[in-house]
């Protein structure tokens, strides 16, 4: 009988960590030195992965994912040299932000599984956005599709 319960709550936790592996697996890779792990919420239409540091519990930066385009690029918000992301080529958008003093970047890409995915980054200082646009610029999105 206890044998029997210790397989139960094995198998149990077993399922548990394979569904949050198949949730975790809907955002992209994070690159080995980022300090930071996935929050995720997702539903039929997008899975939004929200960044969070390990020590600090701040948020450098999140992805959206959907179907369609949650952020519409406009040509005169672009900022610095396009960049390369997972080998898509994006620009920087600096929007116009008067609700908070973060330095706000945004890009949008087309993933090749036909999904579209919106990097929102936030920095108190350039130097803390230029260590996490580094940190961004290296995501994989390479498996990354939603379900259904």
């Amino acid at each position: 009988m206890h044998r029997i319960r210790t397989l139960t709550l094995l198998g149990a936790l077993c399922c548990g960590a394979a569904a949050q592996a198949d949730t975790v697996s809907a955002c992209p890779q994070l690159p080995v030195i980022a300090n930071v792990q996935w929050s995720v919420q997702e539903s039929d239409d997008f899975v939004f992965c929200r960044a969070i540091e390990f020590d600090t519990q701040r948020q450098p930066f999140a992805v959206a994912i959907g179907r369609t385009p949650t952020f519409q690029p406009r040509r005169g918000e672009r900022i610095g040299a396009p960049v390369r992301i997972d080998g898509l080529s994006a620009w920087w958008h600096a929007p116009q932000n008067d609700l908070t003093s973060a330095i706000v970047r945004e890009t949008l890409l087309e993933l090749t599984s036909g999904d579209y995915a919106h990097i929102i980054v936030r920095a108190d200082d350039p130097a803390q956005l230029a260590r996490t646009l580094r940190q961004v610029e290296q995501l994989e999105f390479a498996d990354v599709r939603l379900g259904n």
